[in-house]
């Protein structure tokens, strides 16, 4: 009996030493961590703990692929407002087109000019003489005779004591009602007397024209040779290359001006082959320019010299 109490005593021992150990250390680690909190503070002592920093690269690495976009919409959306906008305005016909600035017509009634490269037609001036002319007595008078064809004076001009600086001839005969014509050779002849009666004489070289154009009586009128207007194929009769430019400037004024008829005076050796060199112009700018025949007013005339004058109204 005493043996048995014995061993349960020492087994109560034993258990109760080893509830109360943990217990023990858990006190001495609370202990620890308050004297790491306070220490230096209550024991005055510094720490000798040492800050540590890891440096390095993470080894995880993540690999996502992207996605394509998907873009969600229609690109006709964005130019549908503007397309039509556009297409209402070329599907719109001329007749009904409000605004005249923006109609279109089968004629020439615009004031833009169509072909503006074009300028064959001689414009006056017909010449401008820069006389050159030194003399130790000095001049005493000088004289400018310009002659047609025939040898007759058209124009003269004259002065005393100095020449002048230019001599401008635009044309017209001594009275100023007739302007030199094509297909016509005109020469000059200057002339000085100096103070010692000595004369001094120069010839120049004949000018002829193929075209001339000038305002006269309300009209342009614009003149061209027949040999320049036109070429001979195969028996018949056709604008040649340069007629046609003659032809697209004059339909040029037509354009900017808008004034109808158009007369056109032909002159040939006989009526019939005037008549039917209008009727050849006309042919062609009414093809060309949509222009109706009663556009057209043909004049034909008998004459040696063949030649095509076209008038249009100022």
């Amino acid at each position: 009996m005493t043996k048995r109490i014995l061993i349960f005593i020492g087994m109560a021992c034993l258990f109760g030493c080893l509830g109360f150990a943990p217990m023990l250390l858990a006190a001495e680690d609370e202990k620890t961590a308050e004297g790491a909190k306070t220490g230096p503070a209550a024991g005055g002592q510094a720490a000798n703990d040492k800050e540590v920093v890891i440096q390095g690269e993470s080894r995880l690495r993540v690999k996502v692929e992207k996605p394509e976009p998907d873009l969600k919409f229609d690109v006709d959306e964005i130019a549908v407002p503007y397309v039509k906008t556009e297409d209402y305005v070329l599907d719109v016909s001329p007749t009904s087109m409000s605004s005249p600035l923006v109609s279109l017509t089968t004629y020439l009634n615009t004031s833009q000019t169509a072909s503006p490269f074009v300028q064959l037609f001689k414009k006056p001036p017909i010449m401008t003489l820069r006389p050159k002319f030194k003399s130790k007595a000095g001049i005493a008078n000088w004289r400018l005779r310009i002659t047609d064809g025939s040898g007759n004076i058209y124009k003269e001009f004259s002065g005393k004591s100095s020449l002048p600086d230019e001599i401008i001839w635009d044309g017209q005969n001594s009275t100023n009602t007739e302007m030199a014509d094509v297909g016509v050779s005109y020469s000059y002849i200057f002339s000085i007397v100096d103070e010692a009666s000595n004369p001094t004489s120069q010839m120049g070289r004949p000018v002829v024209l193929e075209s001339l154009i000038y305002p006269e009586g309300g009209y342009t009128v614009a003149k061209v040779l027949v040999d320049v207007l036109f070429d001979k194929k195969e028996r018949r009769i056709v604008l040649s290359p340069k007629g046609e430019l003659y032809c697209r400037e004059v339909a040029d004024m037509l354009t900017a001006r808008q004034n109808y008829p158009l007369i056109l005076e032909c002159y040939a050796k006989d009526v019939d082959a005037a008549n039917t060199h209008g009727e050849i112009i006309q042919e062609y700018l009414m093809q060309r320019y949509t222009l109706p025949k009663d556009r057209f007013k043909i004049v034909g005339n008998k004459s040696r010299l063949e030649k095509v004058v076209f008038k249009v109204k100022l």
